[in-house]
């Protein structure tokens, strides 16, 4: 291996102005998924130290050998502890960022790595405007209304500019810890007008500024910070309120389940519920003198079903305890029905050879107890996971109980913490009502006010295109793939598909056949949209393209607007 890549040129640069070092978002790329080697392609102009690259070189940093490598057109050069990947003004529109093992979308900005517990780890500095474009439009939808998509700017520029720090190695990480960011596509054209219509846009409150919280879907109340993370130190612009915009949304998520208010054969809902509620009434049924013993006491119907007990305040819809009111039917055994009745002659002469046998007590007949009896249920240890109603695996879903002719619907909504902003009610908002998106940020966050910052960031000036001149012909940026057209209208019963539940540099298969030993039809990438129409055994789901027919696991694609 040669110690230095003598082909690259050496590059003396004068001493400038750097980033605006506090619109500069670090960014931990939590989504590469990074093992020891990763494949960087330059689609802009960058230089590492004093070397500077052409637009379309490909350069692979690797940490095999436990110290950072990299390698260019069979040469290597070792780069010690870190490499600092420095982005330059180009002087033309084109894209300015890198792309990474062959992903479709830009990452711009510096990009610095270094070796954590034998692993890559990478943190991109970006100016704020220029991540939020790769926020914005995986946050939300890029088909949502624009002011929906507005407010989502303003939220998630505040919540970034917050996070700045002077220590550590990044200021929020890539994934829903934070905020999600997977990079720029040029096709997310909405997002990229809501962050221009709002640049520099942000919330404050008592003249300091927000940590702009939000959530998929609330369930139809605002959390508060302190139910979900404890103490709230930034005051009250964040406060329990109902929701209905996330309420009449249809795109919330909702999970449902009817119990039906006769039973069959005694069984509510499930064997577990029913066991649990039995245990629950036993103490009742004993002390009005009756046994509990196996099929001595029978639950006939469900006379009502509510719910109390709030966490976090009395305020809350969320609700710990699930209450069943319950006609029941209870039985004496026979003998003891007898003892109670019969006759006995005091004047008998006991027989005293005569030992009598015990008589074996008979089970009498199941008759109705005449009152309701009422036994309660917790709500997040038992009711989510055996009326299998849990989305979140938080505790803190809302449900609701409605009644109907013959049956008890139990509803559980709320997708994520529920604090602030819900996504789903702006999208409702933003789209049904009109709301600008000044007004939907105002809602979800009472007392802010909005204020214009400077965002702007320098890049570093321009590299002479003496220091790019190579006697070779000119490097040539790398194909990406393409995507297959979705254009046919939907059919009854099918929904749009993205694939976005994989790492934005891997693939996932297209197969012939539900199984994983059937042929691969085509490999698909991040962002891939697809037509499903069907759902099958074992987690597979059909879906085609404008060209294409097969299956693909659900679990690595989410729905998408249609």
């Amino acid at each position: 291996m040669l110690s230095c890549l003598t082909v690259l040129p050496i590059v003396a640069f004068m001493p400038i102005k750097g980033h605006a070092e506090s619109s500069v978002v670090r960014v931990l790329l939590t989504k590469l998924q990074l093992t020891d080697k990763l494949e960087v392609s330059l689609d802009g102009s960058y230089t590492i130290g004093d070397l500077a690259f052409q637009r379309g070189s490909d350069l692979v940093i690797s940490s095999a050998t436990g110290r950072l490598m990299l390698y260019y057109e069979g040469m290597a050069l070792s780069c010690g502890d870190k490499i600092v990947m420095t982005r330059h003004e180009t002087g033309d529109q084109k894209e300015n960022g890198l792309r990474f093992n062959n992903n479709l979308n830009l990452f711009s900005g510096d990009l610095h790595i270094r070796i954590k517990n034998g692993m890559l780890q990478a943190v991109l500095h970006i100016p704020v405007e220029e991540y939020l474009l790769g926020v914005v439009p995986y946050e939300m939808s890029d088909s949502f209304p624009l002011e929906a998509l507005k407010a989502q700017a303003v939220a998630a520029r505040t919540y970034a500019l917050k996070k700045i720090k002077a220590d550590g190695d990044y200021d929020v990480v890539d994934n829903t810890n934070d905020q999600v960011y997977y990079g720029f596509n040029a096709a997310n054209t909405e997002a990229v007008k809501a962050v221009k219509e709002t640049e520099g846009i942000c919330a404050y409150y008592n003249g300091q500024m927000a940590i702009c919280y939000y959530t998929a879907s609330n369930g139809g109340q605002v959390e508060l910070i302190e139910n979900v993370w404890g103490k709230d130190e930034n005051g009250g612009y964040i406060t329990m309120h109902d929701d209905p915009y996330d309420l009449e949304n249809h795109e919330s998520v909702v999970k449902r389940t009817e119990i039906a208010k006769k039973t069959q054969n005694g069984t509510v809902y499930n064997a577990q519920l029913t066991d649990y509620l039995l245990m629950q009434i036993s103490e009742q049924i004993e002390g009005k003198g009756y046994g509990t013993e196996n099929g001595d006491v029978r639950i006939d119907s469900i006379e009502g079903i509510s719910l109390h007990s709030p966490s976090g305040g009395y305020q809350s819809k969320v609700m710990t305890q699930m209450r069943f009111d319950l006609n029941v039917s209870v039985r004496k055994n026979a003998s003891a029905a007898a003892s109670e009745t019969e006759e006995v002659n005091l004047f008998a002469v006991p027989n005293e050879a005569v030992i009598p046998s015990p008589t074996p007590a008979v089970k009498g007949e199941l008759l109705p107890l005449g009152e309701v009896v009422s036994a309660d249920v917790p709500v997040f240890s038992c009711i989510e996971p055996w009326l299998e109603l849990s989305i979140n695996g938080s505790n803190n879903e809302v449900l609701t109980v409605t009644e109907a002719e013959n049956t008890y619907c139990i509803e559980s909504r709320r997708y994520g913490h529920g604090v602030g902003m819900s996504q789903r009610g702006a999208q409702w908002m933003a789209g049904n009502h009109g709301w600008t998106y000044e007004q939907i940020l105002r809602f979800y966050y009472p007392g802010i006010t909005l204020k214009k910052v400077d965002t702007s960031a320098s890049l570093q000036p321009a590299v002479s295109a003496d220091y790019l001149a190579t006697p070779g012909p000119a490097a040539t940026a790398t194909p990406r793939p393409t995507l297959m057209p979705v254009s046919q209208e939907l059919k009854a019963g099918e929904w749009k598909v993205k694939v976005t539940q994989i790492a934005v540099n891997s693939s996932l298969n297209m197969r012939k056949e539900p199984n994983t030993s059937s042929e691969i039809l085509r490999v698909l990438y991040y962002g891939q949209e697809l037509i499903a129409s069907e759902r099958l055994n074992d987690g597979w789901i059909r879906v085609r393209t404008d060209v294409l027919d097969g299956y693909v696991m659900e679990k690595f694609v989410e729905a998408v607007e249609n």
